[in-house]
Order: structure tokens, then C-alpha cells, then sequence
């Protein structure tokens, strides 16, 4: 696994598609990706704060589920959706859906679609990886100005420069590694900002 970059911009997708398929980008498939926020049920009249915690589902891993809660994040088997709606311990409050094509490009793979919200398109979504990144030798963390410019050289023009580093320091238990932890981790901000 390289390194990866998410973010959303208001924009047109088919602009951005063209954009990708005129760099020599090939679409191999589609997907979703889904972000449901859970609420803990408490009794009514309670004066408990309910807990809560963001689900992601991937497409692309039709076995597994991601967990974030506070400052954790874990990776749990997709039965997981199957025992909270059994338990009836929390409720789904609301879902957030990114509909996506995926492009190859050289050492790139780039992830895009509208992010729907409530059957409205809140932006589209981009997840730029640099899979060069996932050699042993090279850190996934050093390539963040390498993709900045390929992002912003080639996807734009943005408003403002896309940013490719992330603090993941609210999370002290992720890996040294980049991981599918960490693009949840991005996955989960991105989608906080849009409801």
C-alpha cells in the first residue's frame, strides 16, 4: 500500500474524469465507500452523552470494517455491522456515500466520484495513492511533496493547494506504517467536514 491523499472540492466530476483520462488514466472499476456515524442509545430522560463512533465500509474490502472512535482506530471483521444491529446497543444516525471510479495511472491510483449526503452531492471526492511509496526501502510519509505536485500539477486548478501531509498524532495508536488505518482516519475528517 502507497501513500495516500483524500480531499473533496466543488467541482464537476466529468472536468476532473477528463482530466485523469487525458493524463493516460485507465478506469478499472467502481465502488463505494460508505461513513455511517453511530450513536449510543441511552434511556430517555437520561442525562448521559451518548458515545459515538464512525463506521466505514469499503467496497474494495468486502471482509473487513473500519472503526473510529475518539483517538482509535481499528479494523474489525464486517460482521461488526451485523452485532451493532443485533445488540440495538447504538443506532445509525446518518450515512455518508462516495460513489467512485478508480483510475491507473503509472505509479498512481486515484479514486473519484460525488460524495452524497442525504441524496444530495455535497462535492467530489478524490483519493490520490503513489504506490511507489509502498516499497520497504521508501517511507510513505516522505512522499507527500512528491504527490502535492502531482495533485496539484495535474488535477487542479483548486482554490486553494491541496494539502498532502496529515498530523495523525490524535491517533498515538496507528502503526509507524501508513495503513488502511490512516486513510480511515483521513476518510472520517473528510466526511465530518461535509455533513
Amino acid at each position: 500500500m502507497g501513500y495516500k491523499c483524500i480531499f473533496s472540492f466543488k467541482g464537476q466530476l466529468p472536468e476532473m474524469t477528463k482530466r485523469i483520462e487525458f493524463l493516460g488514466g485507465i478506469k478499472v472499476s467502481t465502488g463505494t465507500i460508505n461513513c455511517s456515524l453511530y450513536l449510543e442509545r441511552v434511556p430517555d430522560g437520561s442525562n448521559l452523552i451518548p458515545r459515538e463512533f464512525h463506521l466505514l465500509l469499503y467496497d474494495e474490502k468486502p471482509k473487513k470494517c473500519f472503526t473510529v472512535c475518539r483517538d482509535t482506530i481499528v479494523e474489525t471483521d464486517r460482521e461488526m455491522v451485523s452485532i451493532l444491529e443485533k445488540t440495538n446497543s447504538y443506532k445509525k444516525r446518518q450515512t455518508t456515500e462516495a460513489l467512485i471510479s478508480k483510475y491507473e495511472l503509472g505509479d498512481f491510483i486515484i479514486r473519484v466520484g460525488p460524495i452524497v449526503f442525504r441524496t444530495e452531492i455535497r462535492g467530489i471526492l478524490v483519493e490520490v495513492e503513489y504506490t511507489a511509496c509502498s516499497t520497504p526501502v521508501t517511507s510513505p510519509f516522505n512522499c507527500t511533496k512528491l504527490l502535492s505536485e502531482f495533485i496539484n500539477g495535474n488535477l487542479g486548478p483548486f482554490p486553494e493547494p491541496i494539502q498532502t501531509s496529515f498530523d495523525f498524532s490524535a491517533y498515538p495508536t496507528l502503526p509507524k506504517s501508513y495503513s488502511d488505518l490512516h486513510t480511515s482516519y483521513q476518510y472520517v475528517n473528510l466526511f465530518r467536514t461535509i455533513n
